[in-house]
């Protein structure tokens, strides 16, 4: 954050763009003027051809969040709205301008923002999490929240910040000790998921590593 390389994105538009000093880590496409992988697996016109975002996270969007335009689209096939991802806007061959964001200052912003929340220093935390709220048109939080509310709001943050971006909905999930929640959006995940099973052979190595993970 204090190096003078990184440069907060304010413009929300500009965000998945590739010559923005916000960005740390991203990946060029295969071909110079490919779409980015993302902008393929997320689009489609019509009936759903690939995923579609979950009508949970879109209620989780205030009417006045601006990500509600630039981060997602509605798709009307029949009776059915469905959404898709649109972080990234070139779908064709002629893409000169996107590259895939792996990491961005937004993540390190309200990463440690987690940080001093957990140390509870909310009111130094607060204006890390107002910096992408603000960006989205939203009202700055106050910074006499309490610690538990602090943390529930950069939860929120991150959720409407990162979705779809290299699954770190997952890996916030887990961090957090709330995977359990993929229950009610994924119908075939089971809590034993969670976990990996542990190797056969190290298990006959080491007898303290018995029993086995659940489900395995």
């Amino acid at each position: 954050i204090q190096n003078t390389d990184y440069v907060f994105q304010n413009d929300l538009s500009k965000v998945f763009q590739k010559a923005g000093k916000h960005i740390i880590w991203q990946l060029k496409p295969k071909n110079n003027t490919d779409p980015t992988s993302e902008a393929v697996l997320y689009n489609f016109v019509g009936a759903p051809t690939s995923f579609v975002l979950n009508p949970d996270l879109i209620a989780s969007f205030s009417s006045t969040d601006l990500r509600r335009q630039n981060y997602f689209t509605p798709v009307v096939f029949g009776s059915q709205t469905n959404y898709k991802q649109t972080k990234y806007k070139v779908t064709t061959a002629t893409n000169t301008t996107e590259y895939s964001i792996i990491y961005r200052l937004e993540d390190v912003y309200l990463m440690l923002a987690e940080a001093l929340t957990m140390q509870n220093k909310t009111a130094q935390a607060v204006p890390l999490i107002n910096q992408t709220r603000q960006r989205a048109g939203l009202a700055p939080l106050g910074t006499a929240i309490s610690q538990v509310q602090a943390m529930e709001e950069i939860k929120n943050e991150r959720r409407k910040e990162f979705f779809a971006e290299h699954g770190s909905r997952f890996i916030d999930l887990k961090r957090w000790g709330q995977l359990d929640l993929l229950q009610s959006v994924k119908p075939n995940w089971k809590l034993a998921n969670q976990y990996l099973p542990l190797p056969q052979k190290e298990m006959l190595l080491n007898n303290h590593l018995t029993p086995q993970n659940d489900g395995y």
